[in-house]
């Protein structure tokens, strides 16, 4: 329901966008209010995109989890003593199916991670000919925080950067681990993909951006036994640019 709503909106504006294409001056200087209303049509565009990523990112999840369960199977038959051929031919064959789902989804999950890295290149781009010098324009989040994290209570250093609407940047938790960001703002709802310096991607951290403070909640990709899996954070800007 929330993509269909948000594509009739798209669809909407669409010929608001070529109505206004058509009036622009013989001088080829595109007006204002042309720019803004493809901005307008790119961010919702993002959205779906978004939304897209987070169904790619579960079907990958997903395949990932059968691949595992095949073979946590191939780990029990190999340690019996009753294992015959048939099975482990079974087995392998499975696997290898699941395998195959899983690049599938990796496939699938890169490729709207591109989707989106142009879309926001696009978004960016037309941000910077909105007529507003980009010096101007505020930038509510580059620079560096100091975050808490819920409920293990760790304290962490994250610097930021945004171009446009792309973020990027490191952390470094206190007397921990260390690793680099990737994500987007978009009207001050942030979200960030985590990549740990050894484990690689391995959470996903979400929160709204203002007046110098993040506040938001954190998910990790994996089930870790004994550790929490989601949690909330706060960060205070210490400075800026």
């Amino acid at each position: 329901m929330i993509r269909t709503t948000a594509l009739c909106a798209v669809l909407l504006l669409l010929p608001l966008v070529a109505g206004a294409q058509e009036t622009t001056p013989e001088s080829g200087a595109t007006p204002p209010s042309t720019v803004q209303t493809v901005l307008r049509v790119e961010r919702q565009l993002l959205a779906l995109d978004l939304v897209s990523y987070r169904e790619a990112r579960e079907r990958e999840q997903r395949a990932r989890q059968r691949m595992s369960e095949v073979l946590a199977r191939l780990d029990q038959a190999l340690a019996s003593d009753a294992v015959s051929l048939g099975s482990l031919e079974s087995l392998q064959d499975e696997m290898a199916v699941a395998r195959e789902a899983t690049r599938t989804a990796e496939d699938r999950l890169d490729g709207q991670l591109e989707k989106i890295q142009d879309r926001m290149r696009r978004i960016a781009l037309l941000d910077g000919g909105t007529g507003t010098p980009a010096a101007a324009r505020a930038d509510a989040l580059t620079g560096r925080w100091r975050v808490t994290v819920q409920p293990q209570g760790f304290t962490a250093v994250y610097d930021l950067r945004l171009n446009g609407t792309v973020v990027g940047g490191s952390y470094q938790v206190t007397g921990g681990t260390s690793g680099s960001f990737r994500g987007s703002l978009v009207s001050g709802a942030l979200r960030l993909e985590r990549i740990d310096s050894q484990a690689g991607f391995d959470s996903v951290w979400e929160g709204t951006v203002g007046n110098g403070r993040i506040d938001g909640t954190w998910t990790t990709n994996e089930l870790v036994t004994g550790q929490p899996t989601r949690g909330s954070w706060t960060a205070v800007r210490e400075s800026g640019r």
